[in-house]
């Protein structure tokens, strides 16, 4: 057997390792409540209850393992705006229920959102990675709102990549009430569908 297959099969084993996911969450919970400058490796390992010498089995730095955290988001919301083939044609149908479950992405994820929106400005590197998440998220929308308009299935007020902005400010804005128990998430729902009713002039077919 080759070494590069050994390695390739150890690398797989500690991505699916229940003591992986443990210093992910460690390290979400440490970041969430201290930032991402003041949190230190010591930091996570404690909050895990495990060595350094375990920390670096998994992760090569503290970058790196932000860097996964982000990724974890970038891949909820990929999931929550997944559209299928049957269900493409109904636009509000599709929007009410990808609002509904972005809006689960951005409540459960919005103290780590906020830590990752705060430290890309300040750092290149961590920019290099949540910027293009943040930045999906949005053109996923603007894409399908684009199509529906080439089909000429809608006539909307504004540009589909403003209103892509829109729907996400939307999301930003309505999350911590949600979360502080001021607005349930179906109320949030019906607000912003009834904007995104308002914009898209859905044309009869």
């Amino acid at each position: 057997m080759s070494s590069t297959g050994w390695t390739t099969r150890e690398a797989h084993d500690r991505v699916d390792s229940p003591r992986r996911a443990e210093l992910l969450t460690a390290a979400r919970s440490v970041f969430e409540r201290l930032g991402y400058g003041a949190a230190t490796i010591a930091d996570i390992t404690a909050e895990a209850g495990v060595s350094r010498a375990t920390f670096y089995v998994y992760f090569a730095s503290k970058a790196e393992v932000f860097a996964v955290l982000a990724e974890q988001v970038r891949d909820a919301f990929l999931e929550a705006q997944r559209v299928s083939a049957a269900e493409d044609d109904d636009i509000l149908a599709v929007l009410r229920r990808t609002t509904g479950t972005t809006l689960e992405v951005v409540v459960e994820y919005r103290s780590l959102i906020v830590v990752l929106d705060h430290q890309s400005l300040a750092d290149e590197d961590i920019a290099r990675v949540w910027n293009p998440i943040r930045r999906s998220a949005r053109e996923r929308t603007a894409r399908y709102l684009q199509r529906a308009v080439d089909d000429g299935r809608i006539d909307p007020v504004a540009d589909p990549q403003m209103l892509a902005f829109m729907g996400a400010g939307m999301n930003d804005e309505l999350a911590p009430l949600i979360a502080a128990g001021e607005l349930t998430p179906d109320g949030a729902v019906e607000r912003i569908m009834g904007i995104w009713e308002a914009v898209l002039r859905q044309r009869r077919r």
